[in-house]
């Protein structure tokens, strides 16, 4: 992996403090009703959460009232794992007119998203350098 520059530190943690901004917006909205879990995506050994709501453009209900007291307490357990910080939002799913709010972290198999930043910024690094050398390429012809 290549070198960062100095203020390599710094950026790591205003990204950190806007994942957990995130986190705890999410949180809220769990435990205000406008989000709930939608949904589950399978990866392997690991999985994540779909959260959709009336805020996503999507509201679930469970079909019977003990259903939604179900669902009601796993969003409970979903938000405080965000605000424990030991799950992140780590992306989005998009589809026709609504999107979904996706987590994910070490309680469910998955690598925790600071574990994520060197090799993002390593790919980033390589991608501008690659599109760099393509794009004078074609200024030659």
């Amino acid at each position: 992996m290549r070198q960062g520059r100095s203020g390599e530190t710094e950026d790591v943690g205003f990204l950190s403090a806007v994942y957990r901004g995130l986190g705890i917006a999410a949180a809220v909205l769990l435990l205000t009703g406008q989000l709930s879990i939608a949904g589950v995506f399978l990866s392997p050994g690991a999985f994540s959460l779909s959260l959709s709501g009336p805020f996503t453009g999507y509201a679930v209900e469970g079909v019977t009232p003990s259903a939604n007291a179900v669902l009601d307490g796993l969003d409970v357990i979903v938000a405080l794992l965000l605000i424990l910080n030991e799950i992140s939002i780590v992306g989005t799913f998009i589809t026709g007119g609504r999107f979904t709010i996706v987590v994910s972290g070490p309680p469910f198999g998955s690598q925790s998203l600071a574990t994520y930043a060197p090799q993002a910024r390593e790919f980033f690094s390589d991608f501008r350098t690659m599109a760099e050398q393509k794009a004078r390429g074609y200024q030659r012809r």
